[in-house]
């Protein structure tokens, strides 16, 4: 699997691999509740728990074998994340987590974000499975999950630490890709 991540280009969005300039702009998307509601972190409350997870977390990717992630512009200014995390070799999966900033939701950047990279993750990284999880009550990322007819494949409760949710897995197998062009 290739680590290094290609910039790619969506009319004015942009998905370029995510670095330390990015970290502030981090936070203050990650700070919103409304963001981070579904998300297992956040909301931040301060620029270190952002600068301590890009530095933990995002940047160690390549030490487990797994690309950083992106950072989402949208006429070059940062709005979200769009990410490849917990990858298994033993079925060639990889799944894939994302974010937006409040105030761009609806705009369809997410939509085009995530068709881009679930072909990135099959022509470039060469897996043979994606995968995408979501809240059962996280209605956008349903949606989201709906649109691009995702096979169900099962359900998990997490602990959310107060309280627990209920999980839904999803995936796309490389045999089924062709249905996104």
């Amino acid at each position: 699997m290739n680590l290094k991540l290609e910039t790619i280009k969506i009319n004015n969005i942009t998905l370029r691999e995510f670095d330390c300039d990015d970290i502030k702009r981090l936070y203050e998307i990650g700070k919103n509740p409304n963001v981070c509601r579904y998300l297992n972190w956040g909301p931040y409350k301060n620029i270190n728990e952002a600068i301590l997870i890009a530095k933990e977390i995002f940047l160690k990717r390549p030490e487990e074998g797994i690309p950083i992630g992106y950072s989402i512009f949208y006429d070059n200014y940062m709005v979200g994340m769009i990410d490849y995390h917990t990858y298994n070799k033993d079925n060639n999966s990889i799944e894939i987590g994302y974010f937006l900033d409040e105030e761009y939701w609806g705009l369809g950047i997410m939509t085009k974000s995530l068709k881009k990279c679930i072909e990135y993750a099959f022509e470039k990284l060469d897996v043979d499975r994606i995968i995408i999880s979501s809240l059962v009550e996280n209605e956008r990322c349903m949606k989201l999950i709906k649109k691009f007819k995702l096979n169900y494949l099962e359900e998990k409760a997490i602990d959310l630490g107060d309280s627990y949710g209920l999980v839904k897995y999803y995936y796309l197998d490389y045999s089924d890709f062709g249905g996104l062009k």
